[in-house]
């Protein structure tokens, strides 16, 4: 456990000086070059000969500046995973160093601090530091750690012939699905009380949909294959971007004939942007005018350009990689892809929330549930729609789109899908 807690201490040391080196220090330096080269250009010729003496020193200096911050970032990582145990007096006054000790699990902030990284840093970022390297992984309630397919037996001993598995969403993990206050109620918990299994999804959420869709994918098929007990059914239940995972993972089923697809019946989707999220919109619209406004403002376009491609896949919901112009991720509005139909053969259910309990209000008209507008939750927008073999189901509940996971009328409306699955099924 120690040497697990010692890596991850040294991952973070080695992000944080990577972070400050090629997103600090860049921006700060192209602000700084852009100042000095306007200020140079209105000189004119006369200060050409500065400004290449200026330029070279404070290229120097920068240099020192990143030189010395990796060096700090692995000295710190050096230092975290050297051995750390309390050291034990002897007869004759001298010191014997005892075992490490065991560290504890780490907290519920480290891990959504992790997720966070995961998801909003860029792959050449996170390559500093393996111990971010995550994989998407099954994980079963009151059991830590990730579950394999061959040990779901041992793992879920009361597994039963209906299954529930939880997608989280954009920089969150499983523990979304749990409450942390007096008035939220867990969904897992809800899915046990009706008589089925969860299992619950962790993955980067910083990698492309249409990857981590794969991945899921393959995992359920796994799961299926391996269930200890003749499965009868399956539900999929996505916040947010897992929604749109669910979809993807839909998609690639049926790309090669997965057999879990035959146990699908129904599809929970919360929140999810279907259509794409305005913010990332914001953020796109943002970043490619800020590098077409200045000089001055390009540094800043770039360093919001630097998110995670997960983070830009929610521009348009983009489930499908070849949606993407080659080269052209951070033009202005690009990605929008081909809206695949609902998945046929299953019954899909839309939970929309919303800021105001009155349909009508202009809040929830302009913002949805604050990230999510009901245009994208539902697939029906003005300019493009999801179609399908038959109607989707949409509930609207007052939840805002981070309270969704952990709220008392999606719990219902679950509740209500399994039991109303089970009759059906």
């Amino acid at each position: 456990m120690t040497e697990r807690v010692g890596t991850a201490a040294a991952s973070w040391s080695r992000l944080t000086a990577a972070v400050a080196d090629q997103v600090v220090v860049t921006a700060v330096e192209d602000v700084h070059r852009a100042v000095s080269d306007g200020v140079y250009r209105w000189l004119g010729p006369l200060g050409r000969p500065v400004q290449r003496y200026t330029d070279a020193m404070t290229a120097g200096a920068y240099r020192a500046v990143r030189l010395g911050l990796r060096g700090a970032g692995e000295v710190a990582a050096a230092a975290c995973q050297l051995p750390h145990g309390r050291a034990a007096a002897t007869a004759d006054g001298g010191v014997t160093p005892t075992a490490p000790t065991a560290a504890p699990p780490p907290s519920r902030a480290a891990i959504k601090a992790r997720a966070i990284a995961q998801g909003v840093l860029s792959p050449e970022l996170l390559s500093v530091a393996p111990a971010f390297e995550e994989e998407l992984s099954l994980r079963y309630p009151g059991r830590s750690g990730p579950v394999a397919p061959a040990e779901l037996a041992a793992a879920v001993p009361m597994a039963g012939p209906h299954l529930v598995v939880f997608v989280h969403g954009l920089v969150d993990t499983e523990q979304v699905w749990f409450p942390t206050d007096e008035r939220a109620v867990c969904l897992p918990a809800a899915v046990e009380a009706s008589g089925a299994t969860p299992l619950l999804v962790r993955y980067a959420t910083g990698r492309t949909i249409e990857r981590n869709g794969r991945d899921l994918d393959a995992a359920l098929e796994a799961v299926v294959t391996s269930w200890p007990v003749p499965l009868a059914s399956l539900t999929l239940v996505g916040h947010s971007m897992g929604g749109l995972l669910a979809r993807a993972a839909c998609a690639a089923a049926v790309a090669r004939g997965a057999r879990w697809l035959d146990r699908l019946g129904d599809l929970l989707y919360l929140g999810t942007p279907h259509l794409g999220s305005w913010l990332e919109k914001v953020a796109n619209v943002t970043s490619w005018t800020l590098r077409r406004t200045s000089r001055h403002a390009a540094p800043i376009g770039a360093l919001l350009d630097g998110r995670s491609q997960g983070i830009k896949d929610l521009r348009f919901g983009t489930t499908d990689a070849a949606a993407w112009p080659e080269g052209r991720v951070d033009g202005l509005l690009t990605g929008r892809p081909v809206d695949a139909p609902w998945l046929v053969g299953a019954r899909h259910h839309l939970v929309v929330g919303r800021l105001h309990p009155h349909s009508g209000h202009p809040l929830n008209a302009v913002l949805g549930d604050a990230l999510v507008r009901s245009s994208s939750a539902t697939g029906a927008g003005r300019w493009r729609r999801i179609e399908g073999a038959g109607p989707a189901r949409v509930t609207s509940v007052d939840a805002s789109h981070v309270r969704l996971p952990r709220d008392a009328e999606v719990a219902s409306v679950l509740s209500a899908v399994l039991a109303e699955g089970r009759r059906a099924g």
